[in-house]
């Protein structure tokens, strides 16, 4: 039906175009970039889709019968033939098409392949390199997107507050539970509730919890629990954690348990 290709069923042809000099296949863990142009038959190169991305595998962009088929290695490029119901149901970076019966054609070229390691590097490059603005464009979605009301006091925002009665104040004696999590990921990254051990510290001493939880434990009666909103600025800075675990300029999300420990009586 369609000379110079190969069909593989009724309704999937294929055709290798170009050979580059990758020397490997991608895996099941890596990435590639992909140059994706689909058209009718005959029609202009990417006047249906057309995109140059990164994908989490060659099988989000054209069935499995093809990529197994052509097996592509970086600088090569393909031409498919495939009806449109043949494109992978809901895989990220999918077209979408009118008709599924239509017959689309595609050219395809593997422009690089970038493994799991390589990738968590660059990933873990870019949390490192986050500056103010990536932490006011993270504190301003999650605004955006949340239907709670938040209050802003003393430098952090506040929702949910239970209890009754006085505040919690320095010089007292405190448990204190938390769960924190990373506020554009929602990622929990430390949970004394799940650790079994709260934390015991006295309210104001230097260097016991970060400067946010002070200020939420002053926003608290004893017993009392809350969810709060803690800006970089009162949590781990422009440099992040010394464990590496929490970013530069990062926002994080902490659900928060204060009870005053009761002092001994006197002897």
């Amino acid at each position: 039906m369609f000379p110079g290709y190969r069909q593989l069923a009724p309704d999937l042809h294929v055709r290798l175009h170009a050979l580059g000099d990758g020397e490997r296949q991608p895996t099941d863990s890596d990435s590639v970039l992909v140059r994706f142009r689909c058209a009718h038959p005959g029609g202009a190169p990417g006047s249906l889709y057309s995109t140059e991305a990164w994908f989490g595998s060659l099988t989000d962009l054209l069935p499995g019968e093809a990529v197994e088929a052509l097996k592509l290695r970086a600088g090569d490029s393909a031409s498919v033939i495939l009806r449109g119901a043949r494109f992978p149901a809901d895989a990220p970076g999918q077209p979408r098409f009118s008709t599924d019966t239509a017959w689309i054609g595609v050219e395809v070229s593997l422009l690089r392949i970038r493994s799991h390691a390589e990738s968590r590097r660059m990933a873990w490059e870019r949390l490192m390199a986050r500056d103010a603005r990536d932490e006011e464009r993270i504190l301003s979605t999650y605004l955006a997107g949340s239907n709670e009301e938040w209050t802003e006091r003393m430098g952090v925002r506040c929702t949910d507050i239970t209890g009754n009665g006085a505040l919690i104040a320095s010089g007292q004696q405190v448990m204190l539970h938390y769960r924190a999590r990373f506020l554009d990921t929602g990622k929990v990254f430390d949970d004394t509730w799940r650790g079994g051990q709260p934390l015991t510290f006295k309210l104001g001493d230097p260097g016991q919890v970060i400067k946010g939880l002070e200020v939420a434990v002053h926003l608290l009666p004893d017993g009392g629990r809350g969810r709060f909103i803690i800006p970089s600025a009162l949590a781990f800075g422009p440099q992040g954690s010394s464990s590496g675990i929490v970013p530069p300029y990062t926002p994080l999300l902490y659900e928060v348990e204060a009870r005053v420990v009761p002092a001994p009586p006197a002897s």
